[in-house]
């Protein structure tokens, strides 16, 4: 039977506890939370409690800081993170249609951004600082500028046949 998002495991500890034990001597919140998020793809609910008690880190201190900062995620995200830039520039070569067409393709209705398979996450941003490429896309760390629907699409594709090929 497949682990629930909010069953926490042996293992799921000892990792958590590992990201603590070592990044013990930089003592950052910000930094215990990119290490988990890595680990998980998100900041699993479970984790809050038990950092606090690692790191005697308040519960609330650190929900604070999750919630602050949009790079953390309390729901489980994809493997790749598909960014639609919705600056000035992207706005006005037609972000919001490719978006739109972008999460048809995949799937997704207006208020869903990851796919069933956790293969794909999509997130509107508000600026990518790529003007000269509107409408940019961000998949992972890669920008995909100058799109149309159907590159857009080909793109995603791609990442799917990968991601297909090698498991």
């Amino acid at each position: 039977m497949p682990k629930q998002d909010n069953e926490f495991t042996k293992e799921d500890e000892k990792k958590i506890e590992e990201v603590c034990e070592r990044y013990s001597h930089a003592n950052s919140l910000m930094i215990y939370l990119q290490q988990i998020q890595a680990e998980f793809r998100y900041v699993p609910p479970y984790a809050i409690g038990y950092l606090s008690e690692k790191t005697n880190i308040s519960e609330s201190h650190i929900y604070g800081v999750l919630t602050f900062y949009s790079q953390f995620s309390l729901i489980p995200v994809g493997e790749n993170m598909v960014k639609v830039c919705h600056g000035t520039a992207c706005h006005v070569g037609g972000a919001k249609v490719l978006g739109k067409k972008l999460k048809a393709h995949l799937k997704l209705d207006e208020e869903t951004e990851t796919t069933e398979d956790r293969l794909f996450t999509v997130q509107d941003v508000a600026c990518l600082g790529c003007c000269a490429l509107a409408p940019a896309v961000m998949v992972n760390d890669k920008v995909y500028g100058k799109l149309d629907a159907d590159r857009a699409k080909a793109i995603i594709d791609t990442y799917r046949k990968t991601a297909e090929d090698a498991g």
